[in-house]
């Protein structure tokens, strides 16, 4: 479990945080007698590599800004597009405001703190269409630079704003750092999140990185669906977006277990809840458009073998997935609609879509997309066709032989 129960991502006690670990900066928090307790800056990993970025991106600081500022769906060749034309110029005032309160030069005002939020949006959203070895780097130089804005004395509700937005980008940090496989780091933004979420009062980022959890377990479906409890219950009514998402992910875990009763049920309340949701209430749920909102019912009605339910989830997808989605995106949904063609006897329209997941999945280093794959690969088992002994041959010539840690 990280190294910590739920209990303890809410402790009070910095000292019971920092006992629990080696005493260094990764420890995340720490006390003195005339300050207020603070997160720290994190050291930028050493195992992942900016390569990527470099080449395709351009500045990912100054693109996550630009993208976070439009909040806006962009496809990949749009971001790729603006990548070319963005340049540091662009954003040179809060950027130099950003980098004065950063040299102590001045504290930080409302212009700096609206520029950290918009950069943290255009993370999330970027997250859709770069892997994150691409964006890893620059998403921790960015929480480094909150983290010493909050050091700096700023106003009470700056400082609160500091601290949601540290949760809201800790978040994506610990998911990227999972997907590296990176265990540490993945614990010490575990740790993160919940400082953040106490001191931002602010339990939606807390119950989101719960709901992240229940695709860490290893397989253990059982304890993924006790994840996705704990995160509705510390989420209440609050970002209904959220608790459409975690709703359908208790909805997917419990259908993976047999428990047709909670799925359906689960499934039933996220349709009501996502019907009014506005999914950019919170930069987390930016992906959870119509299509990908209908993947989540097609793998719950797949699972329990609910044939008019699935069709009608996949006619969903069909309606609403665009001719340039996300490639993250791919990963998942076309995995999903493969199991559901095939387990209807469509072998070759659900290898099609096998291999548009294999393709994106691939690119991005998807492990929810490695995951669905092998989830193909077993629905594929008792073909004999020549196609389905071909994606197995290239399934297997492609997945990688690590997968990400257990964080039990």
């Amino acid at each position: 479990m990280l190294g910590l129960d739920e209990d303890e991502l809410f402790c009070d006690d910095v000292a019971g945080l920092t006992q629990r670990g080696p005493s260094t900066e990764a420890d995340l928090v720490e006390e003195s007698p005339t300050e207020s307790r603070r997160l720290l800056p994190l050291p930028l990993p050493t195992s992942a590599t900016s390569s990527y970025a470099s080449e395709k991106m351009g500045d990912p600081l100054t693109l996550a800004w630009t993208v976070g500022r439009l909040d806006q769906r962009m496809d990949r060749r749009a971001l790729l597009q603006l990548a070319a034309t963005v340049t540091t110029s662009t954003v040179l005032d809060p950027a130099e405001r950003l980098l004065r309160a950063l040299a102590g030069d001045h504290r930080p005002d409302n212009v700096t703190v609206s520029h950290l939020e918009s950069r943290t949006r255009g993370f999330h959203r970027l997250e859709e269409n770069f892997p994150a070895h691409a964006l890893y780097p620059a998403l921790m130089t960015h929480l480094s630079e909150i983290s010493t804005l909050l050091e700096s004395g700023p106003s009470e509700a700056l400082r609160k704003r500091l601290a949601v937005t540290a949760g809201e980008s800790a978040v994506l940090a610990g998911w990227f750092a999972w997907e590296l496989g990176d265990t540490r780091q993945a614990v010490s933004l575990s740790r993160l999140v919940g400082m953040a979420a106490k001191q931002g009062h602010d339990p939606a980022t807390a119950a989101v990185w719960t709901g992240y959890r229940t695709y860490m377990t290893g397989g253990d479906g059982a304890y993924s669906v006790r994840l996705a409890k704990t995160a509705l219950e510390r989420l209440g009514e609050a970002a209904p977006a959220t608790q459409a998402w975690l709703l359908a992910r208790l909805a997917e875990d419990a259908a993976l277990l047999g428990d047709r009763n909670t799925a359906l049920n689960a499934i039933a309340r996220a349709e009501e809840v996502y019907a009014t949701a506005d999914i950019n209430d919170r930069p987390w749920t930016c992906f959870l458009d119509a299509a990908r909102f209908a993947s989540m019912k097609l793998a719950v009605y797949t699972r329990i073998r609910h044939e008019e339910k699935s069709f009608m989830a996949l006619d969903g997808i069909t309606a609403s997935l665009g001719a340039e989605p996300e490639i993250k995106k791919l990963c998942v949904v076309k995995a999903d609609m493969a199991i559901a063609r095939i387990r209807v006897g469509d072998i070759k329209e659900g290898i099609d879509h096998a291999r548009s997941s294999l393709a994106a999945t691939d690119a991005m280093a998807s492990p929810l997309g490695w995951d669905r794959l092998g989830q193909v690969a077993k629905e594929l088992r008792e073909s004999r066709t020549a196609a389905a002994r071909e994606f197995h041959a290239e399934y297997a010539a492609t997945r990688p032989t690590a997968t990400p840690p257990s964080l039990l």
